[in-house]
């Protein structure tokens, strides 16, 4: 069988969507601008951090 852990597939999930969040910033499919613009790029902030840790937790909890 594999070594490939739920942990591990997560990982990889919450790094591709840390992924797309990035470029949804670079992009800017809505052409956000001003007030807006930081809104739209603070949550998606918040998000990407959401992801951070989740990764981080996860990491964690297979080194214990």
């Amino acid at each position: 069988m594999s070594d490939v852990s739920k942990g591990d597939v997560w990982v990889v999930v919450l790094h591709e969507i840390m992924m797309h969040i990035q470029k949804f910033v670079d992009d800017n499919p809505m052409e956000y601008k001003g007030k807006e613009m930081k809104a739209y790029t603070t949550g998606l902030g918040m998000v990407a951090i959401l992801c951070k840790r989740m990764i981080e937790d996860i990491k964690g909890e297979k080194n214990e």
